[in-house]
């Protein structure tokens, strides 16, 4: 593959080529760790699939902390990718900062605001390692990205193939995702394919024709997404991969064709394999069934207004980081509102949304617009990796305002890996200066150190898990958890007046399953 990222560097983008540094490959391995194996593999069995990603992904974002401190040349590389964000950008970015950590300060449940806003400063902080890691090192990085997405891919296939084996070999094994999916919840997976569909399509553009094997193995994993997406009968995922696909041929018009042909054969494959494998002698997934159940819409729609009414009451800082979980607000279906805009704008505020969103459509729109001008001269296997990445962007961002992507372990950390590799891939006018003061790296230092202090404290809940589940089965009347940082992701459900002030506040229902 490695001619494939030699047209990405030899062209519109003069992008330095040299080998990874320590300060960054540390970080970028342990990124490239995780992506590869936590979506498969269950390393902490005891506590949970959605809370093993979550202390795994705490563990990632406290090395990233880690490098950052021990480092000052890490540092330096961060702060030279942040430096050349428009002031404008810098600006923005420091009063969303300042306004999440007032509005922490004001919440009734203060120390979980605070952990939201440190998880995403730390978030934050790992995309512009990636960032930095793209921008030295282009084509290695590059590929060790749509690498590890590809060994993931494959893991994964392995783990549904082995289960299938056993499903046909043993009656009261079910077929999956009945039979386990190493997921809390099967939209958990699927938020996970939204991400890497688009970036199959590239790995195999990518790959050299001559290389035959290698391009059907992963034509092959291309289908069996599409196939496992039927089978999981989700549709955030189909709507997403048909905005990616829609914006990236308008975007980059007869560039975009190859990729689409990809996923056109590939939905085609995978609607005969899901048929093969999944409908065959009658015996459809149950899971058809248990997600399509009657009043989802309007649940979804009710989650929706509650965000609304929280901004509503609290326009200018919002709740509170996290603070859709909080009882007294509504015990609702789920801890977040399975809206990226909404729920920012009913934790965080109306002036933070603003913001937010302003930076990501113009940003977004400023590096597409980039890509889609770097196309006309590039190469068809360039291209193919161009058009994918800004796919899965466009469908990660579709499919966030229908569904719960902020909040998922897994999902965070393909924001930084994808995000990071966005950020890295686009060209500034000017070169940022070099030189730092060191006011300015005892400022980082301190925030760095904060933030690990808090979410490392964020581990103390995994000794009371039990407990807090107990808690809220008591306190509802269902039978089903609502995760948002940890599993069971109500707040202080433990405390008896606040499970009074959320039975007693004025409109609140116990809503059953």
């Amino acid at each position: 593959m490695e001619y494939t990222f030699k047209n990405v560097t030899s062209m519109s983008f003069a992008w330095p080529i040299e080998p990874f540094r320590v300060e960054v490959a540390v970080p970028m391995w342990v990124i490239i760790g995780y992506t590869v194996l936590v979506p498969t593999l269950s390393l902490l069995p005891s506590v949970g699939p959605f809370n093993e990603k979550r202390v795994l992904q705490i563990g990632l974002l406290l090395t990233v902390g880690a490098v950052l401190l021990a480092s000052s040349r890490a540092r330096c590389r961060w702060l030279t990718e942040v430096r050349r964000l428009p002031s404008l950008a810098r600006w923005g970015l420091s009063l969303v900062l300042v306004g999440g950590l007032l509005s922490s300060l004001r919440a009734p449940a203060t120390f979980y605001a605070f952990l939201e806003a440190s998880h995403f400063l730390l978030l934050f902080a790992t995309a512009g390692i990636v960032a930095a890691a793209v921008r030295r090192a282009p084509r290695q990085t590059e590929q060790k990205i749509l690498g590890a997405v590809a060994l993931s891919a494959v893991l994964y296939a392995v783990f549904f193939s082995v289960g299938y084996g056993m499903h046909l070999t043993y009656e009261e094994i079910r077929l999956w995702p009945e039979g386990g999916t190493n997921y809390v919840n099967i939209r958990n997976f699927n938020h996970y394919q939204t991400w890497t569909l688009p970036l199959l399509g590239g790995v195999l553009l990518a790959i050299p024709q001559r290389w035959k094997a290698a391009r059907g193995g992963v034509f092959g994993l291309v289908a069996l997404w599409w196939a496992l997406v039927f089978a999981s009968n989700v549709r955030g995922t189909i709507v997403a991969m048909g905005v990616a696909a829609v914006g990236v041929g308008l975007l980059f018009r007869q560039h975009a064709k190859p990729w689409l042909l990809v996923q056109a054969v590939g939905l085609l494959a995978g609607l005969g394999l899901y048929y093969l494998l999944f409908l065959t002698e009658g015996s459809g997934p149950p899971v058809v069934e248990r997600f399509s159940e009657g009043g989802q819409y309007s649940k979804r729609l009710q989650l929706w207004w509650t965000s609304l009414e929280m901004a509503w009451a609290s326009p200018w800082l919002g709740a509170g980081p996290m603070h859709f979980a909080w009882p007294p607000y509504r015990f609702a279906t789920a801890g977040s509102p399975h809206n990226a805009f909404l729920q920012w704008l009913a934790e965080w505020g109306v002036p933070s949304t603003g913001i937010m969103s302003g930076l990501a459509v113009w940003g977004g729109w400023r590096w597409m617009d980039q890509e889609r001008r770097a196309s006309e001269a590039a190469s068809a296997a360039s291209n193919g990796v161009r058009v994918a990445l800004v796919a899965s962007v466009l469908a990660a961002g579709a499919h966030a305002m229908v569904s719960g992507l902020l909040v998922a372990p897994i999902s965070q950390i393909f924001l930084v890996l994808v995000g990071g590799w966005a950020w890295g891939r686009y060209q500034y006018e000017r070169e940022a200066r070099s030189e730092t003061s060191t006011m300015t790296h005892v400022t980082l230092c301190i925030l760095f150190v904060s933030g690990m202090a808090v979410v490392g404290s964020g581990l103390k809940d995994l000794s009371n898990v039990d407990e807090r589940r107990d808690a809220l089965l008591e306190a509802v009347d269902r039978h089903r958890f609502s995760p948002r940082y940890w599993g069971q992701g109500f707040l202080h459900v433990r405390d008896p007046s606040v499970i009074k002030q959320a039975h007693q506040r004025k409109g609140t229902t116990v809503e059953s399953r």
